[in-house]
């Protein structure tokens, strides 16, 4: 049972989208995580124990500048550490839901970029924060910070950015996108006004949502963060696959040109008012037909539509 379990994991990682991988990579760290926390707190009386406090915290971002100073790997890996089931459920049910509208709007090539300098921004606002606090009050102690929030509220935010009128289902009623984003903002600013230790990590949020919006805002005038952060990985991923001659050369991905919005405007006519509401009908649309039957099954006329709101943006 177990073997099918990992092979299925395996091939959904090699065959799914980045949305898909970057879930499985959480839940891959949330067990491992669990797994080891069994152990340390068993030898505790099954409380918790101070060695997996420890433990945690070796891949948790410190706000301690001299314990960062030994630890800088955190601010990569706490975006992909949990070991709350509640923190690591609602995390990724929000990056399933948000992340699949930027991933067909913006093409899945921007979706790591986007979760990872998303995630990563956050961390560096976490560590700020926290010492700006604690130089204000010195009895305000310094501890460290994990979770996927910072990056996945910068996938929340990209999303309400280029598609705020798209209307989700939640559980009791249905709304647009650009109201449930404004909701998170909403209630991380009220968490940073807590001045509790918790609300440090507010600051991570809000990291996160900062950089989701400008990313979209460059994206707009014409520089794409994702593209030097693509080309880094895939030099990486050629160097590994250098090193195994078995490995087949991987064939070029496809690479989208986001437009400048200053040409669209030289090469296309004004659209009116009620032009624009049609389009975004019309996508919002697509849209959920994606959310219900995948993009496979959209029609060549609607992939056009799809591609075209992909460069207006």
């Amino acid at each position: 049972m177990f073997k099918s379990i990992w092979d299925d994991a395996v091939h959904y990682f090699r065959t799914g989208n980045m949305i898909a991988r970057l879930i499985l990579a959480n839940i891959a760290v949330f067990i491992f995580i669990n797994i080891v926390g069994v152990f340390l707190n068993a030898s505790n009386g099954f409380s918790l124990s101070p060695a997996f406090h420890s433990f945690v915290g070796f891949f948790a971002v410190q706000a301690d500048a001299k314990e960062l100073l030994f630890h800088p790997w955190g601010l990569v890996t706490c975006m992909f550490l949990q070991y709350k089931l509640g923190h690591l459920f609602w995390n990724m049910m929000l990056l399933y839901w948000f992340g699949r509208i930027v991933g067909d709007l913006l093409n899945d090539r921007r979706i790591l970029p986007l979760y990872f300098l998303g995630g990563l921004f956050g961390a560096v606002c976490y560590v700020i924060f926290s010492n700006l606090l604690h130089i204000a009050n010195p009895t305000y102690g310094l501890g460290y910070s994990l979770g996927a929030s910072g990056a996945v509220m910068a996938v929340t935010m990209a999303a309400g950015v280029i598609a705020p009128e798209h209307r989700i289902n939640l559980i009791l009623f249905e709304t647009k996108l650009k109201f449930v984003v404004a909701a998170f903002i909403f209630f991380d600013i009220i968490g940073v006004s807590a001045m509790a230790e918790s609300s440090t990590d507010h600051f991570a949020h809000l990291g996160g949502i900062f950089f989701g919006w400008y990313f979209i805002y460059m994206l707009r005038r014409g520089f794409d963060f994702s593209e030097p952060f693509n080309r880094w990985t895939d030099s990486i991923m050629a160097f590994f696959s250098r090193l195994n001659p078995r490995n087949e050369p991987r064939r070029p991905q496809p690479k989208m040109a986001f437009k400048n919005r200053e040409k669209i405007k030289q090469n296309k006519a004004p659209h009116r008012s009620s032009d624009i509401g049609t389009i975004q009908e019309r996508v919002d649309a697509i849209l959920e037909k994606i959310k219900k039957n995948g993009i496979d099954s959209l029609t060549v006329e609607e992939q056009d539509i799809l591609n075209d709101y992909r460069n207006k943006l």
